[in-house]
């Protein structure tokens, strides 16, 4: 995932990242609705959400701002835009 999701980021990268999560979320899912549910398979469902989140909150920017730097988007823009997401 650091390949995809790291300091110098693209577009394709970030779109490949968020299918892999999609694809760790649905087995996630499948599992967590099959067997007993564990510390770990909570705890493993809430790394695949933040991921989720962090690899979102990535594609909205359409800027490079500090350590968020995609090459796709290398400038910075004239004003910071928040890339908050909303649950």
């Amino acid at each position: 995932m650091w390949d995809y999701v790291g300091i110098v980021r693209t577009t394709k990268r970030l779109e490949r990242a968020q299918h892999r999560v999609k694809m760790l979320r649905r087995e996630v899912e499948e599992y967590y609705g099959n067997f007993r549910v564990t510390p770990d398979l909570i705890e493993l469902r809430n790394l695949i959400e933040v991921a989720d989140l962090i690899v979102a909150s990535a594609l909205k920017r359409k800027e490079s701002r500090g350590l968020h730097f995609t090459l796709d988007y290398p400038d910075v823009l004239a004003e910071a835009c928040d890339t908050v997401l909303v649950p």
